[in-house]
């Protein structure tokens, strides 16, 4: 039986094995072109985050044109890096931003928007403190039944200590705005979870109290 013959094949067929490799090393191309864009994107969309977040921290209470240049920092990644991961965390700073200025309604807008993309909260998102800021804000501005829905939110953290002080807060919310029984109905809950509630004396007098 005869060989096969690869040189007569290479010369024949020279020219779609040329177009073959040329197609390949495009490709190729591509596509480490494409990841390398989009690791120098968010590189720089995580550096422009830690200039608006070194801002941030560096507020001391007094001069807000601090909190303003880090805003700026911030919406510029909306502007420039839309979609990273970086931009993703910006709506919670951005929210906390506006809470130090005084801008609930701005501030809420944005903490929504982060707890839109991260709704649970978790050790590994910042939806905890999203929410209880938002509460805050609620409170702030009288809306208890939107502050009620945040403590709710809060409360489906799976850390232990977490989930007791939002229901707390909840249940003591719900106390203010005269609705006792829906109080009771919340430390009756955290009694039937020896994990949540170490402290059993502390829950009865508490229904005690709003009964």
């Amino acid at each position: 039986m005869d060989g096969i013959d690869f040189e007569g094949f290479f010369v024949r067929n020279k020219l779609l094995l040329i177009i073959g490799l040329v197609i390949i090393v495009l490709i190729a191309g591509g596509i480490f072109g494409f990841r390398y864009y989009n690791y120098k994107r968010n590189e720089n969309a995580n550096k422009l985050l830690w200039k608006g977040v070194r801002l941030y921290m560096s507020f001391n209470g007094k001069n807000q044109k601090v909190l303003i240049r880090s805003i700026s920092y911030f919406k510029r990644l909306k502007d420039k890096y839309n979609g990273t991961h970086a931009y993703k965390i910006s709506k919670f700073y951005l929210g906390l931003s506006y809470m130090r200025i005084g801008k609930l309604k701005r501030a809420i807008s944005y903490l929504t928007e982060y707890t839109k993309i991260y709704p649970k909260p978790d050790s590994n998102n910042l939806s905890y403190l999203a929410y209880s800021n938002m509460a805050a804000a609620s409170m702030l501005q009288k809306n208890y039944d939107s502050a009620i829905t945040y403590f709710s939110n809060m409360a489906k953290v799976s850390n232990i200590k977490l989930q007791e002080y939002a229901l707390l807060e909840e249940a003591s919310l719900y106390s203010q705005m005269k609705e006792p029984q829906k109080a009771v109905a919340i430390y009756k809950t955290m009694l039937t979870n020896d994990a949540i509630t170490k402290d059993r004396g502390y829950i009865e007098n508490l229904i005690q109290l709003n009964s």
